[in-house]
This record gives structure tokens, sequence and C-alpha cells, in this order.
């Protein structure tokens, strides 16, 4: 974007310094030409030390000055104003370009004058469009004129003159100033144009980047959530086939060696047939009660995620969770669904529930009931209830 900016100003640049060029190639006005005249005349005179300042001749003439109005005020100054009088009088009736000015000056009187005649042509519009004067009786040097003819020749020469001016070419004498405004209200509008463009580009930038930690943030719970439902799984698999007995076929074995040693020896157990019904109904029993769950209440987890206190009846003040298990081993746990029980955990949310518990924003209490909204999961690890997997809860209320 800056290249951009730079190719525009360099663009207006060159425009602006190329209609200038033109501008002052260009035929000024009668008006403007004896104005451009005395000004010339005056600095002229103010250098050579004599001439009067500008302000009081202004003050005098507020409309423009010619070079007959000079030759009024400075009539008294003698052979000194008389010779750049007559000077600058021989270029008078010729009509020229601001080049042309520039040519009758040295350059440093130049940089007197042009300021000074640029003022002029922006104070005074009108005098850019004006229909030219007559040509003077007085000639330079006192000659008399040489006669009607010449007159009538010198008229029709400044006829063209008159007309290109009075068509608006001269207008363009103050074209440049208008072109600098211009070309300053285009480059401040592009290098506007070009930082409002940056802040937009850094913002995407950040915005980009939020949403790309959001999203790793997002794809790494997913990531964490996905390995504990696996793990989960695992463990519910392990415990269903523990309560469905599928270990019994590991003990085929033994129990075809019992067989077989029974058919070897059928008279040490002849006396007791009555027996083998009895021990075949154990192991059912066993297994109804395989299917009947255990509750425990926990208390919260230590920093090993081990709960600290495990009781068969629910504890005031201790207990937060209630543990279901069918085997002792494996077990699901969730947050006692009690009021009491809330108001104990919420008071501190931090010790009570974040080592057992994931959701949104849990360390921060924004109602006054826990729901579960997914059990957790807990193994019996070297005589202690482990948190394999944590519940997720939300707050309500």
């Amino acid at each position: 974007m800056k290249r951009i900016t730079l190719l525009m100003a360099a663009i207006i640049c060159l425009a602006t310094t190329a209609v200038a060029q033109i501008s002052e190639n260009q035929t000024l006005s009668t008006t403007l030409w004896k104005q451009g005249i005395a000004t010339c005349a005056h600095y002229t005179a103010h250098a050579r030390g004599f001439a009067k300042k500008i302000d009081e001749i202004k003050g005098k003439y507020p409309q423009g000055y010619t070079l007959d109005d000079l030759n009024e005020v400075y009539s008294n100054q003698g052979r000194k104003w008389e010779k750049i009088y007559n000077e600058f009088k021989k270029e008078e009736d010729k009509n020229g370009t601001i080049n042309d000015l520039k040519e009758l000056v040295t350059p440093q009187i130049w940089k007197l004058v042009e300021p000074d005649f640029q003022a002029f042509m922006t104070e005074h519009p009108e005098a850019m469009q004006d229909v030219p004067a007559q040509p003077a009786d007085k000639k330079v040097d006192g000659e008399n004129a040489e006669g009607e003819q010449q007159d009538a020749e010198a008229e029709n020469a400044q006829e063209p003159k008159a007309e290109k001016a009075n068509n608006g070419v001269a207008c363009s004498a103050n074209l440049p100033l208008w072109l600098s405004i211009i070309g300053a209200l285009l480059g401040l509008w592009a290098l506007l144009t070009a930082l409002s463009n940056r802040g937009k580009i850094n913002e995407m930038r950040r915005t980009f980047a939020r949403e790309l930690d959001r999203t790793n943030a997002n794809l790494q719970e997913f990531s964490t959530d996905a390995a504990d439902q696996m793990k989960a799984l695992s463990i519910r698999l392990t415990g269903k086939a523990i309560r469905n007995g599928e270990t019994e076929p590991f003990m085929a074995e033994p129990a075809n060696e019992v067989e077989a040693a029974t058919e070897e020896a059928p008279a040490l157990y002849e006396e007791e047939p009555a027996d083998e019904p009895v021990v075949g109904e154990a192991p059912v029993e066993d297994e109804e009660n395989n299917d009947e769950p255990l509750n425990l209440f926990m208390s919260r987890p230590d920093e090993n995620d081990d709960f600290t206190r495990v009781s068969d009846t629910l504890e005031p003040g201790n207990s937060i969770y209630v543990l279901t298990t069918f085997d002792g081993t494996h077990g699901t746990f969730e947050v006692i669904d009690k009021p009491e029980v809330h108001r104990f955990a919420l008071m501190m949310p931090a010790e009570n529930l974040i080592r057992a518990c994931s959701g949104n924003a849990i360390q921060i209490p924004s109602g006054n009931r826990i729901v579960t909204d997914r059990a957790g999961e807990a193994e019996f690890i070297d005589g202690h209830w482990h948190v394999v997997v944590k519940a997720i809860i939300h707050y309500e209320g």
C-alpha cells in the first residue's frame, strides 16, 4: 500500500509540474500584462534603492496599477526612474506570458515579483478577462505617432492577443495554485486511505489470531474429551465383561479336572450326592447379587485425584458425590442432587469440584444448583477410588 501511495503522489506532482509549465506559456490578458510590467518596474526601482514600498502603491491603487501610475509617483526621481520607465514602456504594449515577464528582470528581482503578481491574480480574478486597452498616444523617448495607419496596424496586431485572452486562456494563470491544492488533497486522501487500510489489516490479523487460538483450544478440549470417552468406554466394557461372567471359560479346565477325578473315583463320592445341588446354587446367588448396584458417598478428591472420604451413607458437610458400582472395582459418580450438598460444594468450587468435574467456567459459580450432564468414571486402585474420567456439569438457578 505504501508503494501505491508513493506512486500516486509522484504522478500528482508530475501532473502539477506539467500543467504549471503550460500555464506559464499562456498569454496574459492586457490588464494582467500591464500589472506584471508595472510590478517588474517597481521592484527594479526598489532594487536600485529609491522606489517606495509596494504597500504604499497598493494603498493608492487598490485595483491594480500600471507603469503610467508609477510614473506619476516617481516622476520626481529624475533620470534613474526615467531610464527604468523607458525600458519597461517599450514592452508594455506587446503582451506576453509569465515567462516573458520573467525575462525582463533578473532572477533575484523575479523572486520578489512572482509572489506579488500571483497574489494580484488571486485577489482580482476579473482582470483575467478584460478588453485590451487602446495603444497609448505617447511613444517611447517622446517620439510622436507616425500616423493613423501605424496605429491601425498596431491595433490589428493586438486583436488576436486580445481574442486569445478573452477566450479564457489567461484564466489558467491561476491554475497552478488550484492544482497544488487539489494535489495536496489527493495526497492527503491517499495517505489517510493507506493508514485506514493498514489499521483494518492489523485488526483482521488480530481477529484471525484470536479465532485460531479459540479453534486450537476447542480442538484440544475435543481431543481430551475424546480420550476420556475412550477410556470410559474401555472401563465400561471391562466391567460389563466381569458382570457377565466372561471369565468363566478360563475356569472350564479346572472344572473338567474335577469331573474327571470324580469319574475315576466314584466310590469316594457315592455317599454325598445330595450336596451337589447346594454347591451349584451358590454361584447363582452370587451372580444375582452382582446385578445389584452399590452406592458409595464420596468427599472431594485430593491432589492425586483420589476421593479422600468414602462412606456407605450420606454425611452432611462431607459427602459431595455418589458413586455407583456393580463389581467394587469400576464405577460411575455424579454430584449428589440435594440443595444442601450444592450449597456446601459451591462454597469452594475450586477445591470441591474442579478435580472431579469439568464444564464451562465451573470455577465461577453462576447459579445455586449443580446439574450433572455426564457421569464421571472412577476405578478402585490401591485401596482408593481414583478419578479416571471427570464428570461434566453446569450451573442453574
